[in-house]
């Protein structure tokens, strides 16, 4: 082992006790080692100097914004190319599984007139009131039966007793304070774990930037490979993580890793998957690879710590859309909703009949209740399941173009020269 390695290693020693985290560095084998000192990188022949005095390897250079390119054109960040796009509880028009935009919002923000007489317009568009049409039907069915059955048994005493009996109002009132609070208090849940998501996706595109920087200014200098190799990984950090959420086929993730990863790594990230998920090894990969990278070079090993400090946020906030993803509301909690809800639309056209008679006003009555209880219901059941209704097509290709403007942003040699201006 040459010298600078020893130093090299010496001093990730010395960084690991002063962090005092968790973040386990990489011990490299001797057969790594011999690639730590490969990835050196001596050769001259294909680097040169761009305006910032950064050295450039042309063709790893032109062969990655070749790929990023290819991939801008297989993962557009149009929302219609989304290949796991919820179609079925989207809308037309304003919606948040798009990124808006200041006319977006100047469409949204019309005068309530406007506002009430568009969405009025588009109510049969509507996917939640198409998915909710079956449960108002049944329950206005329900309605005409007991309208009917109370016209019949009207002059019966005893029939129109049991009625009476049945259908007093403070029977209904003492089921409706409950149920207007286990929607409420679900609705509340729904929108809390929505915006969590929406944060967490937020913190992977800002990590992702910070770290493409990272990359450019401290890595590529000391050994290109390493910081291009990383960067590859990075900018399809995004497309992979919406593969996951989303329930994607293994199909169109290895689509993208094929695209941007060479034989050898493409190979071992396949291999992977058989025991780890394919966002903790990429990850892992690029801890690794900017480990080796500065223990094979004499160079400080502060940028370590921001590498470290970037993989933890990116880390972290996967971490969060996990723990989103795997649990939901306790069902529980939705099985007992579902229940008082339905115990609710039976009894509620029988308190109509024995308050205002068994008239059409008792049908028209309940069917929009029921329309406008099972729709908070339905809505909330829609946001529970956050993925389906983040913009994850945009998140994705917004990881993967800031990856790509921070990174030959730095090392174009397009930025002005300091030097110059003293």
């Amino acid at each position: 082992m040459s010298v600078h390695m020893k130093r090299g290693f010496a001093r990730r020693s010395v960084v690991a006790d002063d962090m005092h985290q968790s973040y386990a560095f990489f011990v490299p084998t001797a057969h790594q080692q011999r690639l730590a000192l490969i990835w050196a990188y001596k050769q001259q022949e294909n680097l040169s100097l761009n305006g910032n005095g950064i050295r450039s390897d042309l063709s790893l250079l032109n062969e990655l914004q070749d790929d990023f390119n290819t991939l801008t054109v297989l993962r557009p960040s149009d929302p219609l190319a989304d290949i796991s796009f919820p179609a079925s509880v989207v809308s037309d028009g304003s919606s948040y599984t798009r990124i808006w935009t200041a006319q977006t919002w100047q469409i949204h923000s019309h005068p309530p007139h406007r506002r009430y007489a568009r969405h009025l317009r588009k109510w049969t568009q509507s996917k939640t009131a198409r998915k909710i049409l079956p449960t108002v039907c049944l329950a206005t069915c329900w309605s005409i039966v007991v309208t009917l059955l109370a016209n019949y048994f009207q002059n019966r005493p005893i029939p129109r007793k049991i009625i009476s009996a049945a259908g007093t109002s403070s029977t209904v009132s003492l089921l409706s304070a409950p149920l207007a609070l286990l929607l409420t208090l679900r609705a509340n849940a729904s929108v809390a774990r929505l915006l969590a998501s929406r944060q967490a996706w937020g913190a992977i595109v800002l990590h992702a930037r910070g770290l493409s920087s990272i990359l450019a200014n401290y890595i590529y200098p000391i050994n290109p490979k390493a910081a291009i190799l990383s960067v590859r990984y990075l900018s399809i950090i995004g497309w992979i993580l919406k593969a996951q959420f989303r329930g994607e086929d293994e199909a169109s993730q290895r689509e993208v890793l094929k695209l941007m990863l060479t034989g050898k790594e493409y190979q071992w990230i396949i291999n992977e998957q058989n025991t780890t998920k394919y966002g903790v090894a990429m990850l892992s990969r690029i801890r690794q690879v900017c480990s080796l990278a500065m223990s094979s070079s004499t160079a400080q090993v502060t940028p370590l710590y921001f590498v470290e400090d970037s993989l933890k946020g990116i880390e972290s906030s996967a971490g969060i859309c996990e723990r989103l993803f795997g649990s939901p509301i306790p069902p529980t909690y939705t099985r007992h909703l579902s229940r008082v809800m339905s115990l609710w639309l039976l009894l509620l056209p029988i308190s109509l009949v024995s308050s205002i008679g068994p008239t059409v006003t008792t049908v028209i009555t309940t069917a929009l209740a029921a329309y406008v209880f099972v729709g908070l219901d339905e809505v909330g059941m829609e946001i529970e399941n956050v993925f389906q209704l983040l913009p994850l097509q945009q998140l994705a290709a917004a990881v993967q173009k800031d990856v790509y403007d921070q990174f030959y942003g730095s090392i174009s040699g397009s930025q002005p020269d300091i030097k110059s201006d003293t």
